[in-house]
Parts: C-alpha cells; structure tokens; sequence
C-alpha cells in the first residue's frame, strides 16, 4: 500500500477518474432575473404557437374578470394561478389551449374611486364626464394588472392582438350583450317593478345579493313593539269573534324588531297559520293589558317583561287561537292613525321574537310577497309604503318630525323615542347579530321599495337544477348544493342600477304616462349603433364610444326608424345594467370566438373557476343568462376556491396591517409581521365578542423569491378552502422548491454524458432489477400525479411528486447509484442503464412540474437540451417544454407488482441495516457505512428471504449499492461468518397484504481489506493490487486509455502520410515514452485530428532527462520536458492532441494549431472560461497518464532508433489488439483488417478511440 503523502496524491488523481456529476444548472433560482429572461419562451412563445395548431382537441377555460380597479391581492394570485395549472397541464396533455383574459370594467367601484379622485358627488358631474374618467380609470388599472399576469407566468396571448382579451366596456363586448337582454325581453323574464331592494345610502344605488358582505358583529337596536287591537275581519269565526270581543279593549299583539326605523312603514302584521297562538297576562300585573304571542314563545317572552329585575314574571294563558283564525284582523299602528292588517305567511317561525312578525312592504323581502299575497286579485295595485330616499334619509312621508333623518342613525333613535312617548314600547335593548354591508364603501344597507328593473328567475329554476346535476361538475362537490341552493331562493333578480359607468338599459320613457318603451327592435337597432360609435379627440385618441352613444345622441337617432316620429314623445332611462349581468353575459360575448357550438347549438366552456363567493355571483349570474339564453350551462367544470387569510389564519384587512399582495413576494421588500402579544395569555377571555384589534409587528426582510415559488405554495394548498399565506408560509414553499431543484441539479450533472438516442438501455435489457423496480415506481408516479390533475387536485399531484423526489428518488435511488454513476467506466451498460432511469425521472419531474412552475420547468429542460446539443448558449435552444410531445413518461411494461414487492421488502432491510449501522457508530467501530460488510444468516431467517436475496447477492453489486455497504453475503450459518466482531439484530420484512411478514437475522462485521481510494469500498483485491484500486475500478479508470492515447497518435499519423515510417526503440521504459518524445521533436509529429464543435484547452509538461540535443526542450522552470496539449468537447471526449518541446507555451502552441488559425474565437473563449469541469477533466487525463506511467519521469533516450516494439507496448497493456503483428523497419505489416481500420480513423471518431477519465470499456 502507497504511504501517506503518495496515498494523498494518489486518492486526488483518482478523484479526476471519477464520473463527477457537471451541468450549468445553478443552486439558486435567482429568480428575480431569470425568470424574466424565460417568460417569452413558456408564456407568449407558449400560448401562440400551440394556438395555431389545429390539429390538437380544444380546450377552453373560460376567464372571470376581476374588476379593473386597484392593485392585484393574493386572492388574484391564487385564482390566476390555479387556472394557468389547469391550461398548462391541458397544453401538455396534447390539447390547444384558447384562454383569453378579461376585466370587468364597469360599476360601482370604479364610478366611486373616479368621483373620489375629483372629490366631488355624482350630482355635480353629467354623466358623460363621470364615464370618461371612469373609462380612463378602468384603462389604466387594466394596463397595470396585466403587467402583472404576465410578471406571473400566466399563459396567454398577452401582444395586445384583437380578441387577446376581453374587457366588458369594449363596444363589441356591448353589443353581445345586449343579445342576451334581447332575448330576455322576447321570453317575457324582463319587468319593471316597485319592490324593496338592497339598496346603499353611501352609493346611492341598489344593489346585488353579490355585491353585499355581511359583518357579524353588527349591532341593532331591537325593539318589542304592542299593536293594540282595532277590529275583526269580515271571516272571522265565531269563536273568533267571542274571543277579541272579549280581550279586545286589553289585547295587543306584539312585535319583535331589529330595525325599529321601519315601524313608521308598517302596514301589516304577519302571522304563521299552522302556529298555536295564545293570548296571556302577566300575573299580579298593576293592569289588564294582555298580550298575543306565539304558544311556543311564551317563556322568552317573560324573559323579555322581567327585564333587570329579579322578580320573575308568571304568564296567566286566558285563550289558545290558531293562526289562521288571526287572518283579517286589524291591530292599530303605534304612531299613527293606520290600521294593520294581520296576514298569513311561511316566512313566520317561532326561532326568535314573538311570532308577529311586523310587516313594512316597502323594507322587507317575505314582507313584500306577504303584502302581494293577500292583494292578488286581478287589477290590483297595492300602495307600498317606502318614506325612505336615495341618501338613506326619511321623506315627508314619514311624518312626525321624522324628515331628513338618517334611518340608521338618528331616524332610528328618533322612532325609539316615539314609541316610548305612546306607551307602545315594551322593551328595547342592543342586539348584534349579522348584517349585510355594501362591499365597497364598507357601509350598513337597506331593503329600500324603488322602482327597478327586473328579471323573473321562476321559469328558470327547476332547468337550472336539471342542468347542475346532469351536466356540469363541481369541485368541491359540496358547492353544488351551494348553487342550487342560491339559484332555487332567487325569484327575481334586480338588473338595473342608478350608476353613470355601465351599460345602459335601452328603455325609452313616454314623457306623459310614464310607460316604459323596450322591445326587441329598439334593442337591437341600439345594438348596431353601439358597436359602430366612435368619437375621436384632436390627438386621435378614442374619448367616446360604444354605449357612450346613449347619453351624447338625441332620442330620435336612438329609436328605430319605425319610432322616429314619436321621438318627442319619449326620453331616455337613466339606469344602466347590473355589473353582474355584465360579467354573467361574458359566455355569449367571449364564448363564440373560442369554439364552435354543440350538436344543440350550445356553447359550453370546459371550466370555470372562481371563489367561493361566486356561487351567489358570476357561476349564478352566468347561469341564469345561459339557460335563458341557450336552455343549459355555459360550462361543464365549475371549481371554487376559498380565501387567502394570513398566517395566523385572519382575513387580510386593511385595518388590521395585514395585507398582503403578490409582488412583495415576487420582487422582495420589507414586510411587516405580527409578533405573539404574550400578555394576552394573562387575560380573561370576554364571553362578548370584540373587534379584532391589530396586532404587534415587527419589519421583515422578504428575499424576491419570484413567481414560481408562490406558484407552488398554490399548488401545495387545498385550495377548496380557505388559505394561509405569509412569510413563514412562502419560506416553506421556498425550501421545498429548492430541494425539486436540487434533485433536477443532480439528474442533470449525471446526464452530462448521456444522449438518450444513443446511450438509453430498453426497459428488458436493464440488468439491475433496481432499475426495473424505479421503472415501475415511475409509472405508478404518472398514473397518480395525471389521476389528481384531471380530478384538478393539485395538491395531490405535488403530494405524489414530492413524496417520490424525496423518498423514492434522493434518499433511496440516486443514494444506491451514485457508486455505479460515479464509479463504473462511462460507457459501461451499468452505467447507462442508471442513467436510463435518471434521464426518465427528469423527464417525469419536469413534466409534472412545468404546469405549477413554468419558469423552473423551462430552465431545466432548457439546460438539458443544451448540454446535450453540446453545452450549447441556451438562448440558442429551440422550443419549450410546452411544445414538446408527451406528457410523463409511463408505460405498461414498466408495471411489475411482484417485483415492487421485492424491493419494499429490501428497502426495509436497508432501514434495517442503517439502524444496526448507527449502533456500530456509536460503538466507535465505523465512521461510514461503506466500513461495513452485512450478512443475512440463512438458518435463522424465513427461507423466502434467501430466495429474495440470492440472486441480487450472486449477479453484481446491486445489494451492496442499495445498503450502502461493501459486500453483502447470505450464509447457511453465523459459523461462516470469521469476523469476530459481530453486530446482530433480528427483525421483520413486511410483504405483501396477503403475505406474513418474513423473520430476517442480520450480522454486520468490519469490513475486510483496505480502502479503494477510488471507490471507498473495501476489498481484499486492493491489497495485492499493483494500482492500488479495487478490480472494478482498475478496469473502469480504463489505464488502457493511455494505449489509446499512443495508438491513436501512431494510428492517425500512418493514416495521413504516405509512407510514414514510425519509429521505436529497445529501452526498458516502454515505446508509449518513446513514442511521444519523437512526436514532440522537430521532425516528429505534432498534431492529430481537428476538433469538432466547442470545446475547452488544457497542457501539461512531462519531465524527460536531458536529450542529446538540448535545444528547446527546457521549460521556464528550467527543466527538460516536453509539452502535451489536448482538446475536449463537452461530452469529455478528447478530440485531439499536440505534442511540442518544453519551451513552447501553452499559447504558443495553440498559436501554431490548425484550429481556428491559432485563435480561440468567442464561442470557444466562453465554453473555456465556464467549463472548468471540462479542463479538469484533461489536467485528470494527463495526470493519470504520468501518474500510471512513472517512465516518463524518468531518463527517456535521446537516441532514435528504427527498430519497432510498439506491437509489444500494445500487446501487452490492451490485452492483445487483434492484426497487429509487428513494426520494423521497413513500417508496420498488417493485415487487411487493420489496414482497413485505420483508413476509417476519422478526425470526428477520436473521441470514441480515447477513453477518458470517465472511462469506457
């Protein structure tokens, strides 16, 4: 064996034999520059040229637009995320991808931020001007938001092309609209109407279902109200009658309500007909007053009559009515002169209050149909009280003192008042309880009876309910019953608002009677001028279009030619569409440039996806217009997600400092966090609920992570619920990204060689069963991961890929091959048959993972076809990972149960033996495992075992590899075992479900022998070996590799020049020395081959004793040698050599060289300068070299000779090359054979003929 310094020297040059993984791929993302540098090619390059495909199967993910207002939230993110995962995948899955972006660019939100910029009110703007600067608002927040789809990753069509994206204020987008609403009004569904609606006193307009947020912590002032008895009705019973003529002069029903402001609109009590009421007095009460309540109510009434006193109050039951027996009876108005009429409704429970239910018409849904209900006869047009304006204000109407007071404020107060002035109020006390908001301004709102316009959804449910449960699939299933719950509670949908920004209702209004003028010939003729209108400022700039065309032309050029007469007759409407049934309309506006419709004339996209607040929103909204449009869905998928809360599980609010919006993520900043207030673990906790206060925060430094990152925190979420997302979160999702990277980093370093066209090894001419068994692992990988992106649950897909990434392949595979990967000779079927597998399993990885994280996807297949083109620039690798055929690599025959039974028991045993392992560690008797040898004792283990292990143990090192040891054996007995030092341990192996567990007895010893410095195995082999390595290592270092260094010098010199005449020698030394020194004198040759393609440069001298002539042959260093300078191409290949006298430099030699006229031209500069591994790679060669052959350090001859021995060199270092006969004199004899294959040695086929350090057989 060497001694330490020589064993030092020896273990580094082995070092340089080694198959060393190497690949440009970096560490670090950097994303925050690199993911610029790909976004053209994974998203614009991406989109446009599978969109031109024709022959792959459509798919359409239909887009929700979010509103054109404001910067983008976390909320925007999740959902532009999750849709880009499902076109990704859909694109990889072979189909044409159309997805086209859209913005919601009316209503509301827009017309308040534009009127809060100019800080004035609606009434101090003509309409025309709050629409232009609406328009321009909308404009710009789309320009910004988009900037930021695209900073996202989102695939799409983002050049600004016709039809790229859809914005509902375009005039195209208009005119589709008004199709819809033509149809409506030709079916009947569309009337106008006096009815309560949610009405907003801070917008001033009504508003949608969708467009309330509820607060649960609202406080009311609930009020119990006495309705003193004034009269029967004209059906009252008998009974009846005898009862109130009874109590009447004492009876008062009873009223429970949380918005006593809408007493002065009572026009009706409401009563349950199937309820059991009672009439009731409290006992040794000072008066007769009695009371009636609902039967079930009567203990929370006295509850109620107790109050703060401690006396508890009895109720005397005098009478038990039924309810219907109440229908007809008057009861009189608390503050006015009125009576109340007492009506039956479904609408009346014994939940809460008293089960009276006060009835205003005017403020109240179930009040409103109650009110209809009993005034149904025909002609019939009940009054509806509504003494309530726009502002929120009592009109005159209201009476006593009430005018211009705010009814949720002092109005109400003020009507409190009122009541306990008449005697009338019998309690009144704080109530919190949950309350519809308006979204935008954060405000209370009211039912308030305006005169809207409406569409009747009646017709529409049982076919919407239909529709849902035949023909579309919802993800989570539960929001299934979610829809169909909304859409069967909606009888009307209130489609108009009092707002300027939207798109008008094209209705005329007879200046004199008032009637409504809107038929399909006005729409439709509005319709053609809609989409034609365009005015033009004095830059060229569009000011006015579209529907702007309603408020800057007269009536006459608005009315069809058959009304034009009547022009004077008429004025236009001032109310525009609901925004919902804007965005809801976007099917039949966006739809028909995307696909053709179905056999039934329908268009139906593949998915829709959106929050979980669009059940009652777009997916309802859409709804409706398609079936009464087209009779069924305007989709097939519907896919709700939840919330983005922070990481204490908070909704983001303003107010509480916890905001949090995507770029802050993407491109860094300093973000503040909250910090854990220990002194509220001391508090007692209030049973009264309390507003959320905000918490303590300290700043935090967020790195720029990029898109991806936050990318794949989406997918690793279930995004059917409600999100957390923080800087804890995202530093999660960072860590685990960059262990796939890492993984990526090492496939690609150990694919640097491999071209899967030439070097893959078929699935049965893999020798490993290891091999065979990832296989299989694999392709149990692309059935789970495709199963949970069909079934959209992302999570699940990355689930599968993370737990193979870390547990199948890093910890396990890549762990049990790195021997055969680093150590086997390059070409080895060992060897390729490993790579097979890795080159897969990037092939899986990157596939799997391009629909989540594109850029990450895009930079990894992007070095791989580099590298493999020849470490070309990427820049210059065509394609993308989007347009390449195939999804994850899988196929039938890779299936194998049986054998994947086999190796869940050998990876137990590995568990096994690292547990035993770490005790002989502990023991202090090994450092590394590979200090190991294992035994499996064959008489104390299940028979099953050695059938398993034998032949793994008998065909190759396959098992050692696996348990990460030096030899593994099976022996009969633990006699056969010399080690005296033994570690044992007996455990189970766990087979198959239907199989016992097999008894395994396991000895593990110190190994034998000493230390391949090269392989790190220990080996008896090592000891007697000259080389000092191992037998596998000896051959795979390929020493022989220096043979085909003389041979194919000699070889490619007598094939160039005729009559060449090699010369040899008689020295001891060997001809390989000799040979190179004559080739490095001035009448020798120089150079061989040229070079093919990039490559990278490296020399190095060899000392010789001085040569009888002297000349030249002395170094800088003063030292006779002689100058070896190779070139390598970037699959370590050499291509050529040049041999010179020692005084030449490196550049000088380079300079005098048939390559490029002795210039490195900026290609090749580049390649050298960054391929260090490259240029390592030949110092290795040359290192070895000197290393094997000590001659050439010692005298070499000065004296040529012409007697030839390189036959003998040849014969005896190569095992005998065979026609090789003998060199003399007069040049070499061979055979035809010979002679034929060196006229073939072709510059381009050095490589094959000089095996480097990565060492082929």
């Amino acid at each position: 064996m060497p001694g330490a310094a020589d064993a030092k020297a020896l273990a580094a040059a082995m070092r340089q034999t080694l198959n060393l993984p190497a690949t440009r791929f970096p560490m670090r993302a950097n994303a925050a520059v690199r993911e610029p540098q790909l976004h053209a090619r994974c998203v614009s390059v991406a989109y446009s040229e599978q969109a031109e495909d024709a022959s792959r199967p459509l798919f359409v993910l239909h887009d929700g637009p979010p509103f054109a207002n404001g910067s983008l939230h976390m909320g925007h993110f999740l959902n532009k995320t999750l849709k880009d995962i499902i076109n990704r995948y859909q694109l990889l899955r072979g189909r044409r991808v159309r997805y086209v972006p859209g913005w919601d660019c009316h209503g509301l939100p827009i017309e308040h931020k534009a009127l809060t910029m100019l800080q004035l009110s609606a009434d101090e703007l003509s309409p025309a001007q709050v629409r232009a600067l609406s328009r321009q608002l909308a404009r710009e927040a789309v320009q910004e938001q988009q900037k930021d789809f695209e900073r996202w990753g989102v695939l799409a069509d983002w050049s600004g092309a016709k039809d790229s994206v859809y914005q509902t204020m375009s005039p195209s987008y208009e005119a589709r609209q008004y199709d819809v609403l033509k149809k409506m009004v030709h079916d009947g569904l569309i009337f106008r109407g006096f009815k309560p609606v949610y009405w907003s006193p801070s917008s001033r307009t009504a508003l949608a279902e969708a467009e309330l947020e509820y607060q649960d912590d609202h406080v009311s002032h609930a009020a119990y109200v006495k309705f003193h008895f004034a009269s029967m009705g004209s059906n009252t019973s008998e009974q009846m009658t005898s009862v109130l003529a009874k109590y009447g002069d004492t009876l008062s029903a009873v009223v429970w309500t949380t918005t006593p402001w809408t007493i002065p609109s009572n026009q009706a009590l409401c009563v349950n007909a199937d309820l059991e009421y009672v009439i009731v007095r409290p006992r040794n009460a000072d008066s007769d007053a009695c009371y009636l309540i609902a039967s079930a109510l009567q203990e929370s009434f006295a509850t109620m009559l107790k109050g703060d006193t401690e006396e508890e109050v009895e109720l005397e039951m005098l009478e038990t009515i039924k309810g219907s027996e109440l229908e007809g009876a008057h009861f009189t108005h608390p503050l006015v002169n009125r009576k109340a009429v007492v009506l039956v409704g479904e609408h009346v429970t014994t939940d809460a209050g008293t089960g009276v239910v006060h009835t205003a018409p005017g403020h109240g849904q179930d009040d409103y149909f109650a009110w209809m209900a009993h005034h149904s006869k025909p002609g019939e047009h009940p009054d509806i009280l509504c003494p309530v304006d726009a502002d929120g204000c009592f009109t005159a109407e209201a009476g006593q003192g009430l005018e211009g007071l705010c009814v949720l404020d002092e109005g109400n107060m003020a009507v409190i008042d009122l009541l306990k002035n008449s005697g009338n109020l019998l309690s009144i006390g704080e109530y919190h309880h949950r309350y519809p908001y308006d979204w935008r301004t954060k405000k209370p709102v009211i039912l308030r009876a305006t005169a809207q316009w409406f569409a009747r959804l009646d017709a529409l449910h049982a076919r919407g309910k239909r529709v849902l449960e035949d023909s579309v699939q919802m993800v989570p299933p539960s929001a299934r019953r979610r829809l169909e719950a909304t859409l069967s509670s909606r009888h009307e949908w209130c489609i108009s608002r009092q707002r300027a920004w939207g798109l008008p209702i094209p209705v005329f209004y007879h200046k004199n009677t008032g009637e409504p003028l809107i038929t399909e010939e006005s729409i439709e003729y509005l319709q053609n001028i809609v989409k034609t209108y365009r005015v033009e400022g004095e830059n060229g700039e569009v000011e006015r279009e579209g529907a702007d065309c309603w408020w800057d032309l007269p009536v006459k050029e608005l009315l069809p030619e058959s009304l034009k007469d009547q022009a004077d007759q008429y004025e236009q409407g001032t109310d525009t569409l609901d925004v919902w049934f804007d965005s809801g309309s976007s099917w039949h506006a966006v739809l028909p440039g995307l696909l053709e419709p179905n056999e039934e004339g329908q268009l139906r996209a593949d998915v829709y996806l959106e929050g979980s607040d669009q059940h009652r929103g777009w997916f309802q909204s859409s709804l409706l217009t398609s079936l009464a449009m087209q009779g069924t869905a305007p989709y097939k998928n519907v896919i709700t997600h939840g919330f983005t809360l922070d990481e204490r599980g908070s909704k983001m609010s303003k107010s509480l400092g916890n905001t949090i919006v995507p770029n802050d993520f993407i491109n860094g900043c300093t973000m503040p966090v909250p910090v854990a207030d220990k002194s509220s673990n001391n508090k007692k906790k209030s049973k009264k609920k309390k507003p959320e206060k905000a918490p303590k925060v300290k700043q935090m430094k967020v790195p720029a992570y990029g898109a991806d990152v936050l990318r794949f925190w989406v997918a690793t979420t279930d995004y059917t619920g409600d999100v957390s997302i923080g800087p804890g979160v995202v530093g999660k999702a960072s860590d685990a990204l960059r262990k796939v990277r890492n993984t990526a980093r090492f496939l690609l370093g150990n694919l640097q060689d491999f071209d899967p066209a030439q070097d893959a090894v078929p699935h049965d001419k893999m020798h490993f069963s290891l091999d065979r068994y990832m296989l299989h692992e694999l392709n149990s990988l692309a059935q789970s991961v495709t199963a949970a992106y069909d079934a959209f649950a992302f999570n699940r897909a990355q689930h599968a890929l993370s737990h193979f990434i870390s547990t199948d392949l890093s910890a396990f595979y890549m762990e049990a091959t790195k021997d055969r990967l680093y150590c086997d000779a390059a070409d080895s079927q060992t060897r390729r048959s490993a790579q097979t597998v890795l080159w897969l399993s990037l092939q899986s990885l990157t596939r799997a993972l391009a629909p989540v994280v594109p850029h990450t996807a895009e930079d990894i297949r992007l070095h791989w076809v580099a590298q493999l083109q020849g470490d070309i620039p990427l820049e210059d690798v065509p394609g993308s990972v989007f347009l390449e055929q195939g999804w994850m690599p899988s196929a039938e025959e890779w299936k194998d149960d049986d054998l994947a039974r086999d190796w869940t028991a050998i990876r137990q045993l590995r568990f096994e033996v690292n547990r035993v392992v770490e005790q002989m560690r502990q023991a202090g008797r090994v450092g590394s495992q590979l200090e190991c040898n294992v035994y499996v004792v064959a008489s104390e283990s299940d028979p099953r075992v050695a059938e398993l292990l034998s032949p793994l143990v008998n065909s190759s090192s396959e098992l050692e590899d696996v348990l990460l040891c030096s030899s593994v054996n099976v022996v009969a007995s633990e006699t056969e075992i010399e080690s005296a030092e033994q570690f044992k341990a007996n455990c189970q192996l766990a087979m198959g479900p239907n199989d016992a567990p097999m008894d395994v007895k396991l000895v593990l010893t110190p190994a034998k022998g000493h230390k391949c410095p090269r392989c790190w195995k220990y080996s008896p082999e090592v000891d007697a070996a000259e080389t000092h390595l191992c037998l596998r290592c000896a051959q795979a270092t390929d020493l022989r590799s220096v043979t085909d260094l003389a041979k194919t010098l000699i070889d490619s010199r007598s094939g160039e020049e005729e009559g060449y005449q090699p010369f040899s020698c008689s020295c001891k030394f060997g001809c390989v020395a000799c040979t190179l020194f004559h080739l490095a004198s001035s009448d020798g040759y120089h150079e061989t081959a040229a070079a093919m393609g990039k490559r990278a440069v490296d020399g190095t001298l060899v000392e010789i004793q001085r040569p009888h002539n002297s000349d030249g042959w002395y170094n800088r260093k003063g030292l006779a040698s002689f100058n070896i300078q190779a070139v390598c191409d970037h699959r370590k290949n050499f291509l050529s050599f040049d041999i010179r006298p020692g005084s030449w430099s490196d550049s000088k030699i380079w300079k005098y060289s048939k390559f490029d006229d002795g210039k490195l031209n900026d290609e090749c500069r580049l390649y050298n300068f960054i391929h260090s591994s490259t240029r390592m790679k030949i110092e290795g060669a040359l290192g070895l070299l000197k290393e094997r052959f000590r001659v050439f350090k010692k005298a070499l001859p000065g004296k040529k000779t012409f007697s030839a021995q390189i036959s003998e060199f040849l014969l005896r270092e190569s095992d005998g090359v065979e026609g090789i006969e003998q060199f003399n004199e007069s040049g070499p004899v061979v055979d035809d054979m010979m002679a034929s294959r060196i006229g073939k040695q072709k510059r381009k086929e050095f490589a094959k003929m000089f095996v480097t350090l990565a060492g082929r057989s």
